[in-house]
């Protein structure tokens, strides 16, 4: 009996585990796909062509430290992007780079402990780090850009939506900043006008 309990516990953590990157029905029909398959860099590339700082484990992104941001292979223009990420303690420092360009580093929201959420080239956007859960828990960010238009939620809550944003096309970033930092569930919706 209890080896039947065991083997049933770790079928369901292994099952929780392995569907960490699939999408769920409503996100296939709403035309979501996966921009991470939780094994490799797969559609992914380093701005310094190393990413030494970077490794797939668990089935997560993790950033392990350093300054070699990471970026997307392919550019994108209007869209939606959802994922999951968590510090692993205090003062973590990031960024989430949208629209930016091959070489990310503008059009940053900010990942940094008390600043997350911060978009300095649009009107409207704001820090919201309340809206945030502490380190060691998963916080979910939803990014959709239409036009110059840019809406930000956090945790399913709507946070801010904001007008101005100049870029039309470009590509998705994270910054390195030196600290833990672990991502996961990386999906998107590319809209087409």
């Amino acid at each position: 009996m209890k080896t039947a309990r065991v083997f049933s516990i770790v079928f369901l953590l292994a099952s929780a585990t392995a569907s960490a990157q699939q999408l769920s029905d409503a996100e296939k029909k709403e035309g979501f796909e996966s921009l991470f398959n939780g094994k490799d860099f797969t559609g992914w590339r380093f701005n310094s062509g190393k990413g030494d700082n970077w490794e797939v484990k668990d089935k997560l992104l993790v950033l392990k430290g350093g300054s070699d941001h990471l970026a997307s292979e392919k550019e994108y223009g209007d869209f939606t992007i959802r994922f999951e990420w968590r510090a692993k303690k205090k003062g973590y420092d990031s960024g989430f780079y949208i629209r930016s360009g091959m070489k990310v580093g503008a059009n940053q929201i900010q990942l940094g402990q008390g600043g997350e959420g911060s978009l300095g080239v649009v009107q409207g956007a704001k820090a919201v780090p309340k809206m945030h859960k502490p380190p060691g828990e998963w916080n979910e960010w939803e990014v959709t850009c239409v036009g110059d238009k840019v809406t930000f939620a956090v945790n399913g809550e709507k946070a801010w939506e904001a007008t101005g944003f100049k870029s039309t096309k470009g590509y998705f970033g994270i910054q390195a900043e030196g600290h833990h930092i672990d991502f996961r569930n990386i999906r998107i919706k590319e809209i087409k006008q």
